[in-house]
């Protein structure tokens, strides 16, 4: 039996936060705009929101971002 990750959701819609901002050009809240029409959604909270859109688009890897110790 294949196993299907949970983050599925959320990777598919990183893939196509990463397509809107580079091939279409679109800004964040209209990105945000987008996700919403399309039903994707995010992996925490009801809306998409813009800074949680440039976060996805200033990590470069797949992984989220780790807390660090100072």
């Amino acid at each position: 039996m294949a196993r299907v990750s949970h983050d599925a959701p959320s990777q598919a819609g990183r893939a196509r936060v990463r397509q809107l901002r580079d091939g279409d050009e679109l800004s964040l809240r209209e990105i945000c705009a987008v996700l919403e029409a399309e039903d994707i959604r995010p992996k925490r909270g009801e809306r998409w929101h813009p800074e949680t859109v440039r976060r996805m688009l200033a990590n470069p890897s797949d992984r989220p971002p780790t807390l660090r110790r100072r």
